[in-house]
């Protein structure tokens, strides 16, 4: 128990995560320690705060995604610091005129990609610390947080230029952790104890995170003109692990029926039970690549029991009916495909074939970058996006007011810094988030004063200030309760060590923390996001690409030519498209006034969903990878099944907007009785 306990806590702080937040607490303290000592304490905090915030806009990426971050971060860092810091100065009502400002401009942004959406909430962020420091030198103070933000950016790109293969390895080692995650979710699909409809639900929630892993890899891969130069000896290899990536996760996603029709037919003796014992081999072994540097490879004993197990499942299929046995085979040649390839996914050299794509149509398989016509389009009240930034502009403005008419207005930073960070486009993620922060505020508040009462030695103060600031790095991502508890305890400890009044500090902490909590909450009932908008949009989108998708495997069928391109690129959207739309499902059946009403066509509709396209995949894996010998007839009618789901799946979602106009309707035409 021991062992499987501190091995977990060595994988985790192997992370790219954890040896960043470790790199981060170095370019933090350091720099800021050395400023405090031989020049002035003021520039000292403003420099630390300006290389911590620039910390947390850091994502992985490679060179040109760290430069585009920096060209970003450091002038909105300065222009938020240098307005905010003349206005406290000079007491003027503009801070809350900037506060609103800031709140739209830095949440509309996000439309430019999640990277600059995390530097915007980092930039509101810096008018909230600007505001609880009330600095005394506006200029000085601007300054320093830039210069901090720039230290950071110098450091991050030197490591760029130093290790430029690291978060492309990081993110394909993400990818196969993912993948054995899959695997032994798969385990249940043949499980006749285990209901479909749960399976169904995590199966689809898993796929969007393995299609965000992959297009990570894509993104960092993909538009690194270096790595994919003609003659680098890199290239080839990286290429390869993307393939047997991609490969993998469409093999884990292929049937050739539903696993209902499965459990059925091959109920009874023990096949059920050796294709369960397989994959969960497979599921271990994929899990073990990742807890070994040196060894990234099966060991012999997993082989062996793996080939015993393909033994059984062939006299299975001899001593079964043409139907059982085709089924029977069918799964056997898919789970000897997963074995071959995460055999050979460390391989140092892939030698391409036929699937693999010419070069020149790898920026077809990259996300779009936005631009900043995308924010112009998205200027209205039909744009979630637009809604949610007028949200945490009012938001932002009121919570401004509020300390703007306080005797101490530093101390409204609490309320800003919580709507900044709990506020989300949907109420369902801001609750839970409001609980979190709520939480890990009082148990940071209940921690500082423990440490304060029994404690007096600065020094020893600031060491533990120090760890939780690194504790909070580490924990930012993964868990965000626990990364509160640390950064109240570091903020009450810095406060008290740099004011001395502790009363007010710990009560100031959570009076205004609850309060920010309740401004989210009501903004989330004021100006609510239509999410429904969003559904439509994405699974009308993904209809499209089953159809496509359909079309373009049964004509590869029919002229027995395989255009491995068009077949990738479809089967890319279509992915992607599956993971937008399983989310904003998600997203609408989590509506506090009536996502309940539609809970049940909901998750009916991503069962579906996922049904299509794991059919789909099945098919186009049948054509392109396993070589199984399928006459017309057979196509035909597995091409005819995923058509009659994919008819079911519009009908539903025709009966789903039915609903909800017929409900809005009784809404609006409802009167209460006088």
């Amino acid at each position: 128990m021991s062992a499987a306990f501190f091995s977990k806590v060595a994988s985790f702080l192997r992370t790219e995560s954890s040896l960043d937040a470790l790199r981060n607490i170095l370019t933090i303290l350091l720099p800021s320690s050395l400023l405090f000592l031989f020049w002035d304490g003021h520039i000292a905090v403003a420099f630390a705060v300006g290389t911590l915030l620039a910390s947390l806009t850091d994502l992985p990426g490679n060179k040109a995604d760290k430069l585009t971050t920096a060209a970003y971060c450091i002038p909105i860092f300065f222009i938020t610091s240098i307005t905010s810091s003349l206005a406290l100065h000079y007491d003027s009502w503009t801070i809350v005129l900037l506060l609103g400002i800031f709140g739209f401009v830095y949440t509309i942004i996000a439309l430019l990609g999640f990277r600059i959406n995390v530097v915007g909430n980092l930039g509101l962020i810096v008018a909230s610390f600007t505001i609880g420091l009330r600095p005394e030198d506006p200029i000085q103070f601007s300054l320093s947080v830039t210069a901090g933000a720039i230290f950071f950016f110098i450091v991050c790109i030197a490591q760029v230029y130093l290790f430029p293969h690291r978060s492309l390895r990081y993110a394909v080692e993400g990818g196969i952790s993912n993948m054995a995650k899959l695997i032994r979710l798969k385990v249940d699909c043949y499980d006749e104890d285990v209901p479909l409809n749960k399976t169904y639900k995590q199966l689809s929630a898993l796929h969007a995170r393995v299609s965000d892993q992959l297009e990570s890899v894509r993104s960092i891969l993909l538009r690194d003109k270096y790595l994919l130069a003609e003659g680098n000896a890199y290239s080839k290899r990286w290429l390869g692990k993307l393939y047997q990536l991609v490969d993998l996760y469409e093999l884990l996603m292929a049937v050739d029926n539903d696993y209902e029709t499965i459990r059925e037919t091959l109920r009874g003796g023990k096949t059920l039970h050796t294709i369960r014992r397989s994959l969960a081999i497979l599921a271990f072994e994929t899990a073990r690549l990742m807890q070994s540097n040196k060894e990234k490879t099966f060991r012999s004993i997993g082989t062996s029991e793996l080939n015993r197990l393909f033994l059984q499942l062939e006299a299975d299929q001899r001593q079964s009916s043409p139907e059982k046995a085709a089924l029977i085979y069918s799964i056997s040649a898919q789970l000897k495909q997963l074995s071959d390839i995460l055999q050979n996914i460390h391989v140092s050299k892939f030698a391409a074939d036929d699937s693999w794509i010419e070069s020149k149509n790898f920026k077809d398989f990259v996300a779009p970058q936005s631009s900043f016509q995308t924010i112009v389009k998205n200027l209205n009240f039909r744009s979630p996006i637009f809604s949610y930034a007028v949200r945490m502009s009012i938001l932002l403005i009121s919570g401004g007011l509020i300390g703007y008419l306080l005797p101490e207005y530093r101390y409204a930073s609490w309320i800003l810094l919580t709507i900044i960070l709990v506020a989300r486009p949907s109420y369902t993620i801001t609750q839970k988030r409001n609980y979190q922060r709520i939480v890990g505020s009082l148990i940071g508040i209940a921690i500082s004063l423990l440490l304060l009462v029994f404690i007096k030695n600065t020094l020893v103060l600031l060491v533990i200030a120090a760890l939780c600031l690194y504790l909070f790095l580490l924990f930012n991502k993964p868990n965000y309760l626990v990364c509160v508890i640390f950064i109240t305890i570091t903020i009450l400890l810095g406060q008290k060590l740099h004011e001395g009044e502790l009363h007010d500090i710990l009560g100031s902490r959570f009076a205004f923390t609850l309060l920010g909590s309740i401004f989210a909450v009501l903004g989330c009932l004021a100006i609510p996001i239509n999410h429904y908008r969003s559904v439509e949009q994405t699974t009308a989108s993904l209809y499209k690409h089953f159809r496509d998708y359909l079309d373009k495997i049964q004509e590869s069928y029919q002229t027995e030519n395989l255009n491995h391109y068009d077949l990738r690129l479809l089967r890319k959207f279509t992915q992607a498209s599956l993971a937008q739309s399983y989310d904003s499902l998600e997203q609408f059946a989590k509506e506090p006034l009536r996502g309940k009403a539609f809970k049940a066509d909901i998750q009916h509709l991503q069962t579906l969903a996922y049904r299509i396209n794991a059919l789909l995949v099945g098919l186009s894996v049948n054509i392109t990878k396993l070589g199984l010998d399928w006459n017309h007839d057979a196509m035909n009618s597995r091409v005819n099944y995923v058509q009659v789901l994919i008819e079911e799946a519009e009908e539903l979602l025709k009966k789903l907007a039915q609903s909800k106009r017929t409900k809005d309707s009784n809404n609006v035409h409802f009167q209460p009785s006088k």
